[in-house]
């Protein structure tokens, strides 16, 4: 049995979210060093997770054996429309199909929900992320540079559920 067939694909629960913002941490922090400037995912804290979760957000895992190997976090922009933000997956078991699982999971998830289309932003300087977005077939629509202190631009990406 592969790992794929062993994932539970789900929203995470609150008591989850320590577990979380720790795979978002070891996910993130090895970009620290190769980014331009330091990626803003290891700015989130459990309060600033349980703050998405209150203003209607979600955040969604693929876990085994109850522990977070992949997560995404939605918020939403509009009553048709939600965010995608800090899609990762734990460093050990990236490149094996647990990010592309989970994001067609959630998409289905948000369809079944009436949502029409999924925003994310991804940064230049990480032209994988690119690829992997536009291979599931999200659109670039805009490119813009990242607020004052972070030394990249923004392309943002969209697709229609």
């Amino acid at each position: 049995m592969n790992l794929l067939d062993t994932l539970e694909l789900r929203a995470a629960r609150a008591d989850e979210l320590p577990a979380v913002l720790t795979l978002i941490t070891l996910a993130f922090q090895p970009l620290a060093a190769r980014l331009p400037s330091r990626p803003t995912a290891l700015d989130e804290t459990e309060d600033s997770l349980r703050q998405r979760l209150d203003a209607g957000g979600q955040v969604y895992i693929a876990s085994r054996q109850d522990t977070p190997l992949a997560c995404l976090i939605t918020a939403p922009l509009n009553a048709a429309a939600v965010e995608c933000k800090r899609v990762c997956t734990h460093p050990d078991w990236q490149g094996q199909g647990l990010g592309k699982r989970l994001m067609l999971h959630s998409e289905a998830l948000l369809k079944q929900q009436g949502l029409i289309r999924i925003q994310l932003a991804t940064r230049a300087s990480m032209p994988a992320n690119l690829r992997f977005y536009q291979a599931l077939g999200y659109r670039i629509i805009a490119e813009e540079p990242y607020p004052t202190g972070i030394a990249d631009l923004r392309i943002i990406l969209e697709k229609q559920l």
